[in-house]
C-alpha cells in the first residue's frame, strides 16, 4: 500500500470525525530537534496532514501537542520520549503508542521507512534484562495491519539480536551476538 493509500484509509476510518486536527509544523520540528532525526516521511505526513495523534491501534497514537485527548493515558509524545517511559532506548527510537500493561510500539526515526520496535517488560531478555527489541515491520506495515483489524502486540524475538548502533545503552556487547 502506498503512503497516499494509507493516509486515505486512516481518513476513511475517521468517518465520525473523531480524530484531532493535524499537528502544527512547529510541534513536529520540536520533536525532531529533540530526537536529532527527522520523523519518517509517512509518520510526518500523518501528523501534519491527517491528525495530531489518535490514529493507529485503537486510535491511541500519541499527540504532539495535547495530552488531554481521551485516546491515550500517556503524555505528549515528546514528554514520553524524554520522560523515561521506555528507559535506555536508543535516541532515534521514539514511542508511538502504548498497548497497556507497559507495552509500547516505537518508531526508529533514523530509518526513512520507520522501522518498528517493541517494548515489553514482560518479555525481557534473559541474558541482559532489556525489554526493547526490533520488530520485523516498517511503520507502513504496522499501520496496514491496524487498518486491516490486526491488533498484534509487539513480539520479542527468542534471541535478542540488536545492531550495535541501536543497542540499549545498558546492554553489554554480548547482546549483539
Amino acid at each position: 500500500m502506498t503512503h497516499d493509500e494509507i493516509i486515505h484509509r486512516i481518513r476513511e476510518q475517521d468517518a465520525a470525525g473523531e480524530l484531532p486536527t493535524p499537528a502544527p509544523p512547529e510541534a513536529v520540528a520540536e520533536l525532531e530537534t529533540a530526537v536529532g532525526h527527522s520523523m519518517p516521511p509517512l509518520l510526518k505526513r500523518i501528523y501534519l496532514e491527517v491528525a495530531d495523534g489518535g490514529f493507529g491501534r485503537w486510535g491511541e497514537a500519541l499527540s504532539l501537542t495535547d495530552a488531554t485527548y481521551s485516546f491515550s493515558d500517556s503524555g505528549r509524545l515528546l514528554e514520553e520520549y524524554l520522560g523515561g517511559s521506555i528507559p535506555n532506548h536508543p535516541p532515534s527510537v521514539v514511542p508511538l503508542l502504548a498497548w497497556g500493561f507497559a507495552i509500547w510500539s516505537l518508531v526508529d526515526y533514523s530509518t526513512p521507512e520507520g522501522r518498528m520496535w517493541g517494548w515489553d517488560p514482560n518479555q525481557r531478555c534473559p541474558d541482559h534484562g532489556h525489554a526493547l527489541f526490533p520488530e520485523d515491520l516498517t511503520l507502513a506495515e504496522r499501520l496496514c495491519g491496524w487498518l486491516d483489524g490486526r491488533e498484534d502486540f509487539p513480539e520479542a524475538p527468542r534471541w535478542p539480536v540488536l545492531p550495535r548502533s541501536l543497542k540499549p545503552r545498558h546492554c553489554s556487547a554480548a547482546a549483539s551476538r
